[in-house]
């Protein structure tokens, strides 16, 4: 059995800066075509520029908060959603089974038919040694139901984009680490990185997690700023998707631009990584 995820992050807003949402919805329509039982991972920032009510009924509703879209679609917040308190908007609009709640704004899920674990975080709050989020998490991986392991959230730890990356999520990098997660998603970056596995420390290893910025939903791409380390490929220039086919014992990813042309693929065992 397998699961098809489409992952994506920095979609909808004012057209001028979002040209992109409206081409990269249809293009997730397209691959739902071909795969019914495909999830949406959204990796944050989903309706620029403050995350506000009008701004997901206007820019997102639209495009991907259409019903055929919206009803597959999990989330992580990003910081646009916090710049209206609380992110309040972005709780009521996904609803408390897709994002979690205001208290707590993480959740994780089984995918029972591809034998994953599905944790999704906020990297917006608190998430230090102490943070009750780092606690949940800890419990939550320790009691999984399945192996293999894809966390999202939104700010990347590392990126070579005008973004760059963040030191918060160091804490998330040094608890996926130490269960052996295969993957890790994020936006915030208005392009795509894939990245080998590796420590956090930045070390390569290939039992440590393989991470992907994709902030190529909508809003306007940046250009690279700087070579990172262990970064294998990256485009600063086309909006797209990444589509994730899981599988009990590999996972096989496909960066798809809007014109379908499939831009970055390759497959990994899982058992390749130990445990």
């Amino acid at each position: 059995m397998e699961q098809v995820i489409i992952a994506v992050g920095d979609m909808c807003g004012p057209p001028r800066k979002n040209p992109g949402a409206v081409a990269t919805a249809d293009l997730a329509r397209r691959i739902i075509a071909k795969h019914p039982g495909a999830i949406i991972l959204a990796l944050g920032d989903n309706a620029y520029n403050r995350g506000r009510i009008d701004e997901y009924r206007d820019y997102y509703t639209p495009t991907w908060g259409q019903p055929d879209l919206l009803g597959r679609t999990y989330s992580c917040p990003g910081n646009h959603d916090y710049r209206t308190a609380a992110a309040t908007p972005y709780f009521e609009y996904f609803g408390e089974q897709r994002v979690g709640t205001p208290k707590r704004s993480y959740f994780s899920m089984p995918l029972a038919d591809a034998g994953w674990h599905v944790v999704s975080l906020n990297s917006e709050v608190d998430q230090d040694a102490h943070s009750p989020q780092l606690q949940w998490l800890r419990e939550d991986l320790a009691q999984r139901r399945f192996k293999p392991i894809l966390a999202i959230w939104h700010r990347p730890r590392w990126g070579s984009g005008a973004h760059r990356g963040s030191k918060k999520p160091r804490w998330f990098w040094n608890e996926l680490y130490a269960a052996r997660a295969e993957l890790i998603l994020n936006g915030h970056a208005h392009h795509y990185e894939r990245f080998a596995p590796q420590r956090p420390d930045q070390i390569p290893d290939p039992r440590g997690p393989r991470m992907f910025i994709v902030g190529t939903g909508g809003r306007s791409l940046k250009g690279r700023t700087q070579d990172t380390p262990n970064s294998e490929f990256a485009r600063f220039d086309k909006f797209g998707v990444l589509k994730l086919t899981l599988r009990p014992d590999a996972y096989r990813w496909e960066f798809m631009g809007v014109d379908d042309r499939v831009l970055d693929t390759g497959e990994q065992p899982v058992n390749e990584r130990g445990a």
